[in-house]
């Protein structure tokens, strides 16, 4: 659109293509605009009013437009302002240089939590994959939870909603993004959940300022992080935090308050924080003793972190502040300039990460097709805390892999399963080879790191002490390698230990009391665990690893290292989960249950045992985890789907399968898709399958083994695209009788390629409810056909569309078809009025299925009277009519009611009823 006043239009066209084709987008970019200024006035003319058409269906497009309209003329200022180097007087020169090597140093090595008692160090600049940034604001969050999990399919939205929505910044753009209130100073919040790499993230920014590559505008960068200013004790000073973390300034550190807009300060990690900011709390906001005025004013640390975000102190400085997303409420009352979220990793950066991590291009290669074809290996590794343990998990194995095949894991039970055997037994990854240890002295350490663990879940400490280990008789050189870290307290230089990962503390803990338990007391050990106070989130985990470790898979690879696991608590465990699935299939009213019926489902999926998922799942009995109301429906992820088709498989057939209001997209049906065939009453109502769900539905439906008999799509964003295609399912498919389309927006198009499948002899459909899907009267000949050919439609609901006058035609070709075996036709709130009702008088009337018929809603008046006393005298079999909300005199509306007395059986409806909504369900 924008080449068409350009004189040199298709050469350049060309060019453009082959640059965006190529990937070089910013120079395509460049090159487009370039030749627009080099075309004259005309040509920039028509790119802004291609720009304003545009900025209608882009919604990224109409932020950037409304920032430029609303900072006008001082946006090239602040930009310019923004990408200039930041001049630094002659007697900072210095200073700012040896400050610059300071960072350099401190910050060019990644120390990375891995197995061996103690972090390794690798070059940042060789590690550290980039993630992916997006601006929110402040109302918004994309992750919701701690673990984010995210498909294929979904990364497909994701692409989606970058290229037309979310606006991508790179780690040197955050103070220079087109989104954000300023573009010089201000303060700029990087939220995402633990693990997603935000202290990463902050070190390679650091490092690169360092370096010159980044952030010039700023004259001095200052991190801190809050787990470090959790140790001052009492009052303190800006001046103090920065002399005892960069003692180097010494007594120059005066000049820096001279120009704060050259100042960086970099908060790290908030949520680590031991006290709470509150930027509502108007008292501390005007007190005097809580106010930061001056760099070198004595306050509380939390009064600093305050006032520096406000601007209260160091008016023009900047402030880059990270944070998980449960603390962003507390700073939406903040002065902020730009919010941001990490999202993680998309396709490519897992497959840079991999790279980087193995070293090695085939086998990373091999990496990312295992993690492909696993989901929830692959859901997990967006996030690069989990990716890092994966890989230490999968490395050895993948290796092994490609020369014996050997089986790599597939449930998280396994995967840490194989993370211990690779600490002990694997050559490459034994981390124990100076220090051999029996079979006997592993068996020791497992149980007392494991007892460690345990205590730590029960009590919720994730950091331990000395006293903790030598309690369980822990030595370090046994304990460190491969299960904790240590920190050093930089003031105290005292010790403190953490898992290398919480979820392996929660895995040990239950490894250890799987390997002791009493075996018929172990059931009501793990009912109090799933009943104790905060069991929902405290051992949700480990009472997955305790049901995990009786699979077959946990136990084979447990037994290489310890031994066999014992068979009686093995048996206990199975009969636990047994019982727990049975009760939670039979008690699922409301959200909370529901909960528990898919932890279940969870219990099932690590026990990796199809026995008990047949005998439970597919004994009968409905399987709900959705509702009619929203409120009491779960939210199902792409992972929870991967566990219910999982546990699903398994089963001959499903009774029935409720998720409806569950938030189910594309990826989610693309999980389901391997069970949905086994479910004989499907319900779907209230997600957002689109056309795309729809498409892998239809391809259920045409297998040959489907069971599917009834099927409920309503409220699903469905157009005639994915009417298309369900048809083509719907063409082949002998099993479903009722099918629910309402509220979708199928149209006519949508109808005629359903009425094409209903003409299939293999079509048994009996039921069909298509109300409030925006038909209009060009379907009436196709439904007339349908009605004469079809010989299995019993019940079809045209409500609430606007097949107007000519509606009327369906109710004639319905009594006048012999062949035709309708029973209930409803044609309500569609705007028929008396035009074409006469006809009911002549229409000869050979179907006598005809037994209910609405017509409520429209706009007959007392001219259609004589035609429905007609119908209802000349219909022998017609037992209900409904005709309420039409706009009937009270002498018409009298005659009809009365007519109820003409034969046994007959209701005729003519009174509003407070019932009658229209939209019909199965």
């Amino acid at each position: 659109m924008l080449l068409h006043d350009l004189k040199t239009n298709y050469h350049l066209h060309r060019e453009i293509q082959q640059l965006v084709k190529d990937g070089s987008h910013q120079e395509a970019a460049n090159h487009l605009l370039d030749s627009i200024m080099e075309s004259g006035a005309q040509a920039g003319r028509a790119m802004w009013e291609t720009f304003a058409k545009m900025k209608l269906t882009n919604p990224k497009l109409s932020k950037i437009l409304q920032e430029i309209e609303s900072k006008g003329a001082n946006l090239p200022m602040e930009v310019s302002q923004s990408l200039m180097e930041s001049r630094v007087s002659n007697y900072l020169k210095e200073i700012q240089t040896q400050h610059k090597k300071f960072l350099h140093q401190q910050n060019a090595d990644l120390l990375v939590n891995i197995i061996g008692g103690k972090k390794n160090k690798i070059s940042l600049d060789d590690q550290y994959t980039e993630q992916i940034i997006i601006v929110l604001n402040a109302e918004q969050s994309v992750s919701g939870r701690d673990l984010t999990v995210r498909g294929k399919r979904r990364e497909e939205g994701q692409r989606k909603m970058v290229k037309s929505q979310w606006e991508t910044v790179r780690i040197g753009q955050l103070f220079r993004s087109s989104f954000g209130k300023s573009s010089v100073s201000g303060t700029v919040v990087v939220s995402g959940p633990a693990g997603i790499g935000k202290t990463t993230m902050v070190q390679k920014i650091v490092h690169d300022w360092a370096n010159g590559k980044i952030y010039q505008q700023f004259q001095f960068v200052f991190l801190f992080k809050f787990r470090d200013l959790n140790t001052i004790a009492g009052r303190t000073s800006i001046k103090k935090l920065i002399l005892d973390s960069y003692p180097h300034f010494g007594n120059r550190i005066e000049h820096l308050w001279e120009e704060p807009q050259g100042l960086l300060f970099i908060l790290d990690s908030l949520e680590e924080f031991k006290e709470k900011i509150d930027f509502t709390d108007l008292m501390r906001n005007t007190l005097p003793e809580h106010q930061c005025s001056h760099p070198e004013c004595l306050c509380e640390v939390s009064d600093i972190v305050r006032c520096l975000i406000q601007q209260k102190v160091l008016k023009g400085c900047s402030v880059l502040l990270t944070t998980r997303p449960t603390e962003l409420e507390t700073l939406r009352k903040a002065e902020i300039n730009l919010w941001t979220e990490i999202v993680g990793f998309l396709k490519e950066q897992r497959k840079e990460y991999l790279t980087k991590y193995f070293g090695d291009q085939r086998l990373a290669e091999a990496a990312f097709t295992y993690l492909e074809g696993n989901e929830i290996l692959y859901s997990m590794c967006d996030n690069p805390s989990y990716c890092r343990i994966i890989c230490y998990s999968l490395a050895p194995g993948l290796r092994q892999m490609q020369e014996t095949q050997e089986v790599v894991p597939t449930t998280i039970t396994q995967l840490f399963a194989n993370y211990i055997l690779n600490i002990f037994k694997n050559h490459e990854f034994n981390i124990y080879k100076h220090h051999t240890l029996s079979v006997e002295q592993i068996h020791d350490l497992v149980l007392r790191t494991g007892e460690l663990a345990y205590m730590g879940i029960c009590n919720n400490v994730s950091r331990f002490n000395e006293t903790h280990l030598n309690y369980y008789n822990l030595e370090r050189s046994h304990t460190l390698p491969g299960f904790l870290i240590e920190h050093k307290d930089p003031d105290t230089s005292q010790s403190h230990f953490s898992f290398i990962h919480f979820t392996l503390q929660e895995f040990i803990a239950a490894l250890s009391k799987y390997l002791t338990a009493d075996a018929q007391r172990l059931p009501q050990t793990l009912t109090q665990f799933l009943d104790s106070s905060g069991g929902e989130n405290r051992f949700k985990i480990f009472l997955r690893f305790m049901v995990g470790l009786s699979s077959p898979g946990s136990a084979r690879i447990i037994k290489d290292l310890l031994g066999p696991l014992p068979h009686q608590v093995t048996c206990s465990v199975i009969d636990w989960v047994k019982k727990q699935t049975e009760i939670n299939f039979n008690n699922n009213q409301n959200n909370l249950s529901k909960h528990k019926l898919l932890e279940s489902l969870y219990y099932l999926f690590e026990s990796q045992h199809t026995g008990l998922m047949q005998c439970t799942v597919g004994s009968g009995g409905i399987l709900s985890l959705g509702d009619d109301v929203p409120y009491n429906a779960i939210r199902l992820t792409p992972v929870d789907c991967t566990v219910l088709a999982t546990v699903i498989c398994p089963c001959d057939e499903i009774q029935e399968v409720n998720l409806n209001n569950c938030c189910l997209g594309t990826e989610e049906i693309h999980r389901l898709a391997a069970a949905l065939h086994k479910c004989k009453v499907l319900r779907l109502q209230g997600n957002n399958l689109t056309d795309e769900g729809v498409k892998l539905l239809s391809d259920t439906l045409e297998r040959a083994d489907c069971k599917i008999q009834i099927l409920d799509l309503s409220s699903n964003g469905i157009s005639h695209t994915g009417a298309q295609e369900l048809a083509k399912g719907l063409s082949s498919n002998s099993s479903l009788t009722q099918l629910n389309l309402s509220k979708n927006k199928i149209g006519d198009t949508g109808v005629i390629s359903l009425c094409d499948a209903l003409s299939s002899p293999h079509c048994k459909i009996q039921t069909l409810l298509l109300c409030q899907n925006l038909i209009r009267e060009r379907t009436v000949n196709p439904l007339m056909c349908t009605l004469s050919n079809n010989q299995s439609l019993t019940h079809l609901n045209l409500n609430n569309n606007k097949l107007e006058d000519r509606g009327i035609g369906v109710l004639i070709a319905a009594l006048g078809q012999q062949s035709c075996t309708l029973q209930t036709l409803e044609l309500e709130g569609n705007g028929i009025s008396d035009t074409y009702t006469m006809e009911l008088t002549v229409t000869p009337i050979t179907n006598m299925s005809l037994m209910k018929v609405n017509l409520s809603n429209n706009s007959l008046t007392d001219q259609s009277v004589n035609a429905l006393q007609t119908l209802i005298q000349r219909h022998t079999s017609l037992q209900e009519i409904r005709v309420q909300r039409n706009k009937f005199t009270s002498n018409g509306a009298s005659c009809l009611q009365s007519l109820c007395n003409h034969r046994p059986r007959l209701c005729v409806e003519v009174y509003t009823s407070i019932t009658s909504k229209g939209f019909g369900t199965i």
